[in-house]
């Protein structure tokens, strides 16, 4: 879902699942009716590259600039064209974060891969929820796909419960050595799925992440989603097996979920404003076995 922060111009990226030639954005109101078209810019990027290093290479004929952190298509003179995440330039050496999909060689070439557009302040004036961003996209070979994004317009956005260096710290705690073993991207990609899987289960949980009053308290159920992700990258506890692991992270963070959200103000009328019937407080039952 994106979050997009109310009387504020916001400005959004879109990678689509090839090299597209044009691209479009309807923001689409929750009634179906359109409420702006931003203009969509390519990412202009186009290089060559000289000679390749380990996790790097050097680049010439250079048209656009490189971004830390944006995606490329990386084009194999030999094979297919795959993405490569860029995190850090440094003149005409441009390093790159985790393995590629495919082999890298000089000669090969690099192209933006990104979609830009900006919705403006005056299109996000009043919250909501259940908005769409409709990006139809045009490739070289003439087809056109459409993809769509939730969006919720917000007074204040999620704040994701887990980060990369968060996620890093707490592995090292548990798998001394792991954290030097695998790269920067690993712990952003890893750190991003366990967010996620906290905002799934809150959205299904019937409430919306960005109306809960304390999103701290949110932090205990990041920790336990990434033992869950790391679980099914291999990394397990001793004494453990993967089932009866995953089940149990799985229990527990229903549990931190249910403790987070049971007396915290959520702003169901999305007004700003702390009403009684907000307020949400444990419940319990007490069962005797007979």
């Amino acid at each position: 879902m994106r979050y997009l922060q109310l009387n504020e111009d916001n400005a959004l990226r879109f990678t689509p699942e090839a090299r597209p030639l044009s691209a479009t954005l309807a923001f689409v109101g929750p009634s179906g009716a359109t409420v702006s078209s931003p203009s969509v810019t390519l990412d202009n990027l186009a290089a060559t590259l000289a000679s390749v290093g380990d996790f790097s290479f050097v680049v010439s004929g250079v048209t656009g600039a490189f971004v830390a952190g944006r995606q490329y298509w990386l084009i194999s003179a030999t094979g297919p064209a795959f993405l490569i995440t860029v995190s850090g330039v440094s003149g005409t050496t441009v390093s790159y974060e985790d393995r590629p999909a495919g082999t890298i060689a000089a000669a090969d070439t690099i192209v933006g891969a990104s979609l830009a557009a900006t919705v403006l302040a005056a299109n996000v004036a009043a919250t909501g929820i259940n908005n769409q961003l409709r990006w139809a996209v045009t490739y070289a070979g003439g087809g056109v796909k459409v993809f769509t994004e939730s969006a919720a317009i917000c007074r204040t956005v999620f704040n994701p419960p887990m980060t990369a260096a968060k996620a890093a710290r707490h592995a090292g705690y548990a798998f001394p050595g792991v954290t030097a073993n695998r790269p920067a991207e690993y712990w952003d990609a890893v750190a991003a799925r366990a967010s996620r899987r906290v905002e799934t289960r809150i959205i299904s949980s019937g409430k919306m992440p960005h109306l809960i009053g304390d999103q701290s308290l949110l932090e205990d159920a990041g920790f336990v989603s990434l033992r869950i992700e790391l679980a099914r990258d291999g990394l397990i506890p001793q004494g453990f097996s993967a089932d009866g692991f995953l089940q149990s992270m799985e229990d527990d963070l229903r549990t931190q979920l249910e403790f987070a959200l049971s007396n915290v103000w959520h702003d169901d009328d999305q007004d700003g404003a702390v009403t009684v019937d907000e307020l949400r407080s444990p419940k319990s039952v007490h069962l005797v076995r007979v």
